[in-house]
């Protein structure tokens, strides 16, 4: 897994769809398959941010990016819909997203996952 410095991606193309504007705007971190980019360098040692996106890592391992990806944008389109056009919250809510939220301060959450635990969400 390789970490990245990336903040004009994570300011411009996560920014797209972020609920922040101005300098602010883009997420903090990004899992991309086998790497995660960050907007800050201080972020790349934010033990319990580099857990969630590693459980998106383990989520990706058992449903393939060609699975992963659909299943994640089509749960936060059902998500708009349910929520009103409310996009934080349909975003908390996309169900691989609840479980990195759910379990990212425990460490060894990881090693014992269940396989499709976010299903069960």
């Amino acid at each position: 897994m390789r970490l990245i410095h990336a903040p004009w991606y994570m300011k411009n193309i996560t920014g797209l769809f972020s609920k922040e504007k101005g300098p602010n705007r883009g997420f903090t971190a990004q899992y991309a398959v086998f790497w995660i980019f960050f907007k800050d360098k201080k972020d790349m040692s934010d033990t319990r941010l580099i857990n969630h996106e590693l459980i998106h890592h383990e989520q990706v391992k058992e449903l393939t990016p060609f699975l992963f990806l659909p299943i994640y944008l089509g749960n936060y389109v059902f998500n708009l819909f349910k929520y009103k056009f409310d996009a934080d919250l349909a975003y908390r809510n996309i169900l691989l997203e609840k479980e990195a939220y759910i379990h990212e301060n425990n460490f060894t959450y990881r090693k014992n996952r269940k396989r499709y635990a976010w299903i069960k969400l």
